[in-house]
């Protein structure tokens, strides 16, 4: 079942299969082998649930992929330290999008998709957070926010 896992993985982008594909391997393989241990019925649930999540994860990777380039890349290697000319609330608005981005990093690449739902939120809260701030004091971003 390995295999068709590592098959799976090619749905992801290729940054993404690079930077998670062996933690997500290895999660897979590890929850597979506890549930072989349960019985033919909870390893072909757990199999089946995981292969579905697996594709369907996949075309949201590719959806951020296409529509913010360097997203990913960007957070799990981090970005450069921001300007020390900016206002206080604007650099804490950027570090809670980072620690929020990281949180739901991962949450997704330990498979805990529940976690990962609540810190998508939270990082859309932060982002907004941040738009607000870099609007009040008329900053603006010399690159998109991915």
């Amino acid at each position: 079942m390995g295999a068709v896992f590592r098959v799976l993985l090619y749905l992801y982008p290729q940054r993404h299969r690079e930077l998670l594909g062996a933690e997500m391997q290895a999660v897979f393989e590890e929850g597979a082998r506890e549930h072989r241990l349960l019985g033919p019925f909870q390893y072909l649930r757990f199999v089946l649930l995981e292969l579905g999540g697996l594709v369907l994860h996949a075309a949201i990777a590719q959806f951020a992929h296409a529509t913010h380039r360097g997203y990913l890349e960007n957070q799990v290697r981090g970005t450069s330290a921001p300007p020390q000319d900016l206002p206080d609330d604007v650099i804490e608005a950027q570090n809670r999008v980072a620690v929020s981005v990281n949180q739901l990093l991962f949450a997704i690449s330990h498979h805990q998709f529940n976690q990962a739902r609540f810190y998508k939120n939270e990082e859309r809260k932060a982002r907004e957070n941040l738009r607000q701030m870099r609007e009040k004091y008329g900053i603006g971003d010399p690159r998109p926010l991915p």
